[in-house]
């Protein structure tokens, strides 16, 4: 079996992911000087309280590193229709984050000033590997068909 770059790219993109999962991604900062820390499955205020409020990031981002674990396992066979679906998918999982993400971080604002960590671009990384990978499958799908079109025998 010969080795492909798109073959790689989407363990990248899992092992950004699972970095992204384990890292705080905002910091809200409120005018009193508390400080709420959120990451992906919870949410840390500066009483020392927990909510697991935000556990649905977490989850989209597990879900985009099972489905990225697939288009790995079915690089394998050269299946290149079901590795476009796989990598679409994930596009639309991490998309579908960065709309949750908004959404928590509208809600969670409220007068406070916001600080982005670099954890939180992570997904964005995933989501440009992964929109290259699917540029690259379908190359490597349309040179395979010009290379055995080449070979018909002509009427």
């Amino acid at each position: 079996m010969k080795f492909r770059i798109y073959q790689l790219l989407p363990v990248l993109a899992i092992a950004l992911l699972i970095w992204a999962m384990v890292e705080p991604i905002i910091k809200f900062t409120e005018s009193n000087g508390a400080v709420t820390v959120m990451s992906n499955f919870k949410l840390l205020a500066a009483d020392g309280q927990i909510s697991r409020s935000v556990i649905a990031l977490g989850a989209l981002l597990i879900f985009a590193v099972v489905v990225n674990a697939f288009a790995v396992v079915v690089s394998l066979f050269s299946n290149f229709e079901l590795q476009k679906r796989t990598t679409i998918l994930s596009l639309l999982i991490l998309a579908g984050y960065y709309i949750l993400l908004l959404i928590y971080s509208f809600i969670m604002l409220d007068g406070a000033s916001l600080e982005v960590d670099l954890p939180v671009l992570f997904p964005f990384f995933g989501i440009i590997l992964n929109s290259i990978a699917f540029n690259l499958i379908r190359r490597e799908e349309a040179r395979i068909i010009a290379k055995a079109s080449g070979f018909r025998l002509r009427d």
